[in-house]
């Protein structure tokens, strides 16, 4: 610390004179339940005057509440010796003083007292009091703040983050899979043939083709069905379009049978007569008609379909908008294909196919495929992020992708694959993973219990963790609030 003149203006009766003292090197700790100072005090100039005394009082302070410390004492000769007479003590002020003539030019001084909590922001100051003949006091001052004391923080306490990666259960995996698509297919009026190339058929047609021939070129798929629903627009007459729509279907389903040779039972097919819900849909978003209302109660209500169309005829605008450009789009027929995946047991062999087919993998796979690596590398980090492309709603697979997505500080990513995790064990410890690593550690601390409630093994050691570093941050707050 740099040195502190301290001037002391002392009047002694009628005659004043300077005391000038130097304070440096003023520390304050606390151990072992004392606050302990120390400073160096160069007392060389500091002359009494006859009879009487300088003492040099330090003094703590903080708000309502101050402690003196061991005061130093600087006597007249004769003041010395009376005091001495009078005490029968060859020291009367005690520890630190000194006759005028054999005062210290350097002074080494320290003094402890017991350590209070006030203690902690309080600050150190050194008052000067002089007294004459007798004891009577002839002047004092209060001296200049030198030190403040702050309590030092304790030690930092480290989020020891632990990443969790669930295996899945292991059991005999059949990976079903399916393909989804709805085609156009437009027939004559009146007729149920399959005629390829009339209108757009040919591009229609092309759907449902692409889609069995990508399952079909694949050898280690296999297809195990075909679905295929048809649907009829609602204009026209029930029983008529009920009839037709079944032979459209069947016609259809045929088509695709015999196009490629799939065995007896493969495809199955199935109709509804006329679709009153695709109408409903595109009624409620079409800004054109004039009476949506009117034609969504009609469609909602328990008429027979044949009278249902018969009143929505009688808007006429509306009724040709609808024929026009809503009924077409009615008249599809909505295929599925469904298909298993055969399994894959070597590492090799999996990690192929997660560059060029990974929805062919089941979760087991990739995680298999994971041993492979040493967490937090790319490679390990890639298996996850691929894992949870494909399964996106998968619990295991979006809290391995979260804890590896953690592992490079990607921490937006693992926020979002966390939202679809679940509320299971390890998507709480997960979740108290990511708040931990961002500072709310009261948000950490409530999954970490959950977890812990769960049975997460690695829980209970965060829980810790993270309420040692809560109290750390109390304490902290209190300290700081006490030293204002």
């Amino acid at each position: 610390m740099k040195k502190i003149l301290v001037l002391a203006a002392i009047l002694v009766g009628p005659v004043a004179f300077a005391q000038d003292y130097e304070v440096s090197d003023v520390n304050m700790s606390s151990k072992d339940g004392m606050l302990t100072l120390t400073m160096q005090m160069d007392l060389s100039q500091v002359d009494p005057d006859r009879n009487t005394t300088v003492t040099l009082v330090p003094v703590l302070y903080h708000g309502e509440n101050s402690q003196e410390l061991t005061p130093v004492g600087l006597f007249s000769r004769g003041q010395f010796y009376r005091l001495a007479r009078e005490k029968r003590e060859r020291y009367p002020l005690g520890k630190y003083q000194w006759v005028d003539k054999e005062n210290p030019g350097k002074l080494i001084y320290t003094d402890s007292v017991p350590y209070k909590l006030w203690m902690d922001g309080a600050t150190v100051r050194i008052d000067t009091r002089v007294t004459g003949c007798c004891g009577k006091a002839v002047s004092s001052s209060k001296g200049y703040d030198l030190l403040k004391y702050l309590e030092p923080d304790p030690d930092p306490i480290p989020f020891v983050s632990e990443l969790i990666y669930v295996e899945p259960e292991a059991s005999v995996v059949v990976k079903e899979r399916s393909i989804k698509g709805e085609a156009y297919v437009t027939f004559q009026a009146g007729a149920s043939q399959v005629l390829p190339e009339y209108q757009s058929n040919a591009e229609e047609l092309a759907k449902i083709r692409s889609t069995v021939e990508s399952v079909k070129a694949d050898e280690d798929l296999e297809i195990t069905s075909m679905t295929l629903v048809g649907y009829s627009s609602p204009d026209g007459k029930y029983a008529k379009n009920e009839v037709l729509s079944q032979k459209r279907t069947e016609a259809i389903r045929a088509y695709v049978s015999k196009l490629f040779k799939l065995p007896k039972g493969v495809t199955k097919a199935s109709s509804v007569a006329e679709n009153w819900d695709g109408l409903r849909a595109a009624v409620v978003s079409d800004e054109l008609l004039q009476h949506k209302d009117e034609i969504l109660s009609i469609i909602d209500s328990d008429l027979d379909p044949d009278v249902k169309e018969s009143k929505i005829k009688a808007f006429k605008s509306d009724y040709a908008h609808l024929s026009a450009d809503v009924f077409p789009l009615l008249r599809r027929t909505d295929y599925k294909v469904d298909y298993t995946v055969r399994s894959y047991t070597s590492p090799e062999e999996i990690r192929r196919v997660m560059l060029s087919r990974p929805q062919n993998l089941s979760i087991n796979e990739f995680f298999f495929l994971s041993k492979e690596y040493n967490p937090g590398t790319p490679e390990f980090n890639q298996v996850f992020a691929v894992m949870a492309s494909v399964y996106p709603d998968d619990p295991v697979a979006n809290v391995n992708a979260a804890s590896a997505a953690m592992s490079v500080g990607d921490l937006d990513a693992a926020a979002g694959y966390l939202a679809k995790a679940g509320n299971g064990g390890a998507a709480e410890y997960t979740r108290g993973e990511l708040e931990a690593i961002r500072g709310n550690y009261a948000d950490a601390l409530e999954h970490f219990k959950a977890a812990a409630g769960a049975g997460i093994a690695q829980a209970p050691a965060a829980v810790e963790n993270v309420r040692a570093i809560l109290d750390r941050d109390a304490f902290i707050a209190a300290k700081r609030a006490r030293q204002q």
